[in-house]
């Protein structure tokens, strides 16, 4: 039995994003608060529907003990890339740099998982 959050309230909840995005829009005149804002926002509301329906949402994720290390492996590349970058550049904006390195890695992690051969589904 699913006992997650509706698919209804996360609608609700969305709009009360866009909502308090718009305000945060009209309130700081400034864009890069106001996609801050709705991504972190979004991203909440995500993890939260997420967490709440956690047996499907491992399921479809793929997330087992093998996805567990692997997630584990993609953070821990993902901060010793951005650690790497900080001593190389010496940028003063970390937030930037963990960003740049999650894209970067996300890119590169992607790419390898999509060349490497089909294997069978042991989710299901």
């Amino acid at each position: 039995m699913n006992m997650g959050i509706s698919f209804a309230n996360v609608q609700k909840m969305l709009i009360a994003v866009l909502a308090i995005t718009i305000i945060t829009a009209f309130v700081t005149r400034e864009a890069i608060n106001t996609a801050f804002t709705a991504i972190v926002l979004s991203c909440l509301v995500g993890f939260l529907w997420g967490i709440s329906t956690r047996e499907t949402t491992f399921k479809h994720l793929g997330i087992n003990s093998y996805g567990i290390v692997n997630v584990f492996s993609f953070i821990l590349v993902t901060v010793l890339f951005a650690e790497w970058c900080i001593s190389m550049w010496g940028n003063d904006s970390r937030v930037e740099i963990y960003l740049l390195s999650l894209v970067t890695i996300a890119t590169f992690w992607w790419s390898i998982e999509m060349m490497e051969p089909t294997v069978i589904n042991d989710n299901q």
